[in-house]
């Protein structure tokens, strides 16, 4: 893109001094790559779209953030990489009469990952019709708008955590009081021989049993309101899959459902709550299996992603719909009929406890995709030994420090965990 005063410098080129004009096109030359270098150094994306939705100009961060390969030259359209509904506001928002006027949208992209991008469209005022018409500027918001949902979350889960505690105080106390009565009558029961002992048996059994299921209700409530302090200790996740996949075999089979087990190779520990992280594998595998109600295929994979180890539960049910997918982390939010709302949340919290992540993607009509990425054990870093960093100052050519007593290197490296 050449500017107009450049272009009338080159239709009179024949008439001016070549002496004259030779150091003005070198300095605009090399403003022009300064220019360059300045905006590709920029962490948001700059667009100049000309008629069309063509990319006239766009820098290194816009071409990273809509997902353009290394194949897209200017001058291309760049309609497909943003929502029709981006471009309808556009239209209908950048008003040519005002040039200073700016239209600000958040955008949610899936490709080339999920993420939102908060984007500024301005009118550039220009009398080069090749100049363009619009400047396009584009951030990515997305851990923003990540540590804004789960501020709410915590305020919102914050407002029940009182009550919680009160209330399981409440019913814990009776709970208990009423359990050993019951085994108390079934005992006295049995001991004095009345002739319908079996009918009585039986119905304190039912009360013991309800006893117990509100018991188990309330402490899966207290879970997923009340943070815990994970026992963190190295263990195989492949190790507890399996587990996991042993307790719920009759459950597999009774459904018809075919497990791929796509298991990565001498992967690292996890650092992790062996209890909690298996509770965590059980319910998505659970949550899978729930999913396909006539067979299915429910794939687990096990792979070293950075620094953390992902494990991915894909099943292929029915798929959840965008509006269901945005809320199924949400306290006593459930599609099951006998579903508490809780079990997705301490999936949530646990792996939150646990410094990882969890994602969902689905597809209605095609499965549900669950991804939890939990970090190892095995550090990549270490500290250097005393002998490796003499050696390393050396090499820099620094002066060696002064040598310290046996006894105080050992106790600083005592400090360091070395």
């Amino acid at each position: 893109m050449k500017p107009a005063f450049l272009d009338k410098i080159l239709d009179r080129m024949d008439r001016l001094d070549p002496q004259s004009v030779a150091p003005i096109l070198i300095r605009l030359v090399r403003e022009k790559g300064f220019l360059e270098t300045v905006f590709d150094a920029l962490k948001e994306g700059i667009v100049v779209l000309g008629q069309g939705h063509r990319a006239l100009w766009l820098n290194r961060a816009a071409r990273e953030l809509l997902g353009l390969d290394a194949r897209f030259v200017p001058g291309a359209s760049i309609e497909a990489s943003l929502p029709e509904e981006f471009w309808r506001a556009v239209e209908a928002g950048a008003d040519p009469g005002e040039p200073r006027h700016s239209l600000h949208r958040n955008v949610e992209i899936a490709w080339p990952r999920r993420r939102i991008l908060q984007i500024a469209v301005t009118r550039l005022a220009s009398a080069d019709p090749g100049a363009g018409d619009l400047l396009l500027i584009a951030r990515d918001v997305t851990e923003e708008h990540r540590r804004a949902a789960m501020t709410v979350e915590q305020e919102r889960l914050g407002a029940i955590t009182t009550l919680a505690a009160g209330v399981a105080h409440e019913i814990g106390n009776p709970l208990n009081t009423l359990n050993i009565h019951l085994q108390l009558i079934e005992r006295e029961t049995c001991r004095q021989g009345a002739c319908d002992r079996e009918k009585v048996a039986r119905h304190v059994r039912v009360c013991a049993d309800e006893v117990h299921r509100l018991d188990h209700i309330l402490h899966r409530f207290l879970r997923a309101v009340r943070p815990t302090q994970p026992a963190l200790e190295p263990c195989l996740a492949n190790e507890l899959l399996k587990e996991t996949l042993d307790v719920l075999q009759p459950e597999i089979e009774k459904r018809g459902v075919l497990v791929e087990r796509e298991f990565g190779r001498d992967l690292p520990r996890l650092l992790a709550d062996r209890g909690q992280i298996q509770q965590v594998f059980f319910n998505l595998v659970r949550n899978g299996l729930q999913a396909m109600t006539s067979g299915g295929i429910l794939r687990v994979r096990t792979e070293l992603v950075g620094e953390r180890l992902a494990i991915t539960v894909r099943d292929t049910g029915g798929g959840i719909p965008p509006e269901t997918l945005q809320r199924l982390f949400e306290p006593y939010f459930t599609t099951k009929s006998e579903g508490t709302g809780l079990g997705l949340l301490i999936v949530q919290r646990v792996v939150r406890e646990h410094g990882g992540l969890i994602e969902v993607s689905s597809e209605p009509g095609r499965g549900t995709t669950f991804r939890v990425l939990l970090p190892i054990a095995e550090k990549r870093t270490r500290l250097l030994t005393s002998e490796e960093t003499r050696d390393a100052r050396a090499a820099a050519g620094e002066k060696p420090a002064p040598r310290r007593s046996r006894r105080a290197g050992r106790h600083a490296d005592a400090k360091l965990g070395t």
